[in-house]
């Protein structure tokens, strides 16, 4: 009897006693590799968009509308971190860092047991939410040698939440709308329909380029014929749609298709492409969708080259949607075309590779897609997949929305629209691009620039903070104090910066300096600058490898002007 009664107990406490050890073991194994793969500190390898979303947070922050070219979900977010922390984006990375790796790492690790369970039972699911721990390490072994330090030091920091890219909160969020996707699949409810369409449409509020899931579950629903589902599911994605079209069109005054952040992760900036206002929209939407079958190709030659067996790679999807197919064929739609969408899509971008690893991170938001679909293939073992999935059958727990949870809703939805309504735009100076490094960057960080005259040329001397999270260093940077540029009078720079006028309220601002050195110290000489008015500013800069011939500057301050006999 006591053995009924531990088991009857036992049975009553799951998921969570299997769930709750491997939330724990998760901690431990991100524990271990934080401690172990090649850091800065709090900066691990970045590569990405950290500095558009924290600047745009930290104008945000000061009650201005920035050049908006990315989406809004993330900036509003983070805005409060960086109005306490500063301008430099390394004070406010650990803040960042400690809440995805604690909670959206083990949120994600549930959604993969809630999706995987609705597909093939519990003993599945509880092996999706072992396999999330475990993939990054197993996958690492199929890549040959030379792929592994791309793997190890690039990708995974990024995979795992140790940055501040918007990649990793996008894949968790698409995660979690699909657990409310698949619960409406099975039970019909309102509410998961609803939930899902809000938690996906946050997902595109905070990259546009996650509008590709909305095809899978609209598939989905279509596919059983629940058109009021797909309906509503289309009609709560609006107001964070409205919200992000308001917000392109304040700070940038063109079409959310323009400027995908796709582009803007590119390691290498592409050359630059005609001005939106001259495109129609179809050239936009080609653009933000633009498939080219010849690039998707190439990555795939990419798997060929770095994986060790492409044919398993491009296998698995294809056996895993026909597994779950035999639950479910409006599932293993959904799956097939959540991933299908962003590898076409994503694949076609330019900026996306296999060979620089940039894959990994932008095709990051359709990897659990792939992963559901390849520990689902047990489903295809002749009858013991399927009493599988009989025997340890996931209940369908029909959760009540209580009437207050409509207001952090409302608030969540309201509060973001309303201010970016009401906010005035950004000024001149504020912040600005820096074209070179694809970098979006606060400018008037306070360091006390100084200079003394010496003997063969200027000694510049500044107090800058020292960021805590990692080591930094400093950028010396120079210009005439106004020049036209490229010889065009109606551009003109003035203290280093060009501001012109957008289709939106914000400017369209970038640094136009010359880099004249790099050091550690607060100081600097700038040996035998040619006579004139020059303007000086100081960046500060960190990388992952703590090597200050590489690295980027993430705050610059303001302007320092000096005449030279």
């Amino acid at each position: 009897m006591r053995v009924a009664e531990r088991a009857s107990a036992l049975a009553r406490s799951e998921p969570w006693i299997v769930l709750a050890p491997l939330v724990a073991v998760q901690w431990l194994v991100l524990l271990a590799f934080a401690l172990t793969v090649q850091r800065n500190g709090w900066l691990f390898y970045q590569g990405g968009d950290q500095t558009w979303f924290y600047t745009s947070a930290w104008e945000l922050g000061h009650g201005r509308i920035p050049e908006t070219l990315v989406g809004y979900l993330w900036p509003f977010v983070l805005a409060p971190l960086a109005l306490l922390a500063g301008p430099n984006f390394l004070d406010g990375l650990p803040v960042i860092v400690v809440v995805q790796v604690l909670v959206l790492a083990p949120l994600a690790l549930l959604c993969s047991y809630w999706v995987t369970a609705r597909v093939g039972g519990r003993l599945l699911g509880y092996l999706a939410a072992g396999g999330w721990i475990a993939a990054p390490w197993v996958a690492q072994e199929l890549f040959v040698d030379r792929y592994h330090e791309r793997w190890n030091e690039q990708t995974l920091p990024q995979a795992l939440g140790f940055t501040a890219l918007g990649d990793f909160p996008s894949m968790v969020l698409l995660m979690l709308s699909a657990v409310f996707v698949l619960r409406a699949l099975d039970g019909g409810a309102r509410g998961d329909v609803l939930a899902a369409g809000l938690v996906a449409g946050l997902a595109v509020a905070l990259k546009p380029a996650n509008g590709l899931f909305v095809f899978a579950p609209l598939l989905a629903f279509a596919l059983v014929r629940r058109w009021r589902a797909g309906l509503e599911f289309g009609l709560v994605l609006a107001p964070a749609l409205v919200t992000l079209l308001l917000w392109k069109y304040r700070g940038t005054g063109i079409s959310v298709l323009a400027l995908d952040p796709v582009t803007l992760a590119a390691e290498a900036p592409p050359p630059p492409p005609p001005h939106p206002s001259q495109q129609t929209w179809w050239e936009q939407a080609r653009e933000f969708v633009p498939l080219d079958i010849h690039q998707v190709n190439r990555q795939i030659l990419g798997f060929r080259e770095y994986f060790w067996s492409p044919r398993v790679l491009e296998y698995v999807p294809v056996a895993g949607a026909i597994a779950v197919a035999r639950v479910s064929v409006a599932k293993a739609a959904f799956f097939a075309a959540w991933l299908l969408a962003f590898f076409l899509v994503t694949g076609s971008a330019p900026a996306t590779s296999v060979e620089s690893a940039s894959i990994w991170r932008l095709m990051m938001p359709a990897w659990p897609a792939y992963f559901f679909l390849a520990i689902s293939i047990p489903l295809l073992v002749p009858v013991w997949g399927m009493r599988l999935r009989e025997r340890f059958a996931a209940p369908l727990r029909q959760v009540r929305w209580p009437r207050a949870a409509l207001v952090p809703v409302a608030v969540a939805l309201a509060v973001p629209l309303a201010l970016t309504a009401a906010l005035p735009a950004s000024e001149r100076g504020d912040a600005a691009k820096l074209p070179l490094q694809s970098l979006f960057l606060p400018l008037d960080q306070e360091v006390g620039l100084a200079v003394q005259p010496v003997e063969g040329g200027l000694d510049l001397s500044w107090d800058a903070p020292e960021p805590a999270a990692a080591e930094s260093f400093f950028v010396v940077y120079r210009s005439p104090l106004e020049y036209p540029l490229e010889g065009d009078a109606a551009r003109m720079v003035r203290q280093g910066v060009l501001c012109e006028e957008s289709l939106g309220d914000a400017p369209r601002c970038t640094v136009e300096m010359e880099e004249v050195g790099r050091t550690r110290e607060e100081r600097f000489v700038d040996r035998a600058p040619p006579p004139g008015t020059w303007t000086y500013r100081i960046g500060t800069a960190a990388n992952w490898r703590n090597d200050d011939s590489l690295g980027d500057p993430f705050v610059i301050s303001g302007p320092l002007d000096v005449s030279v006999g």
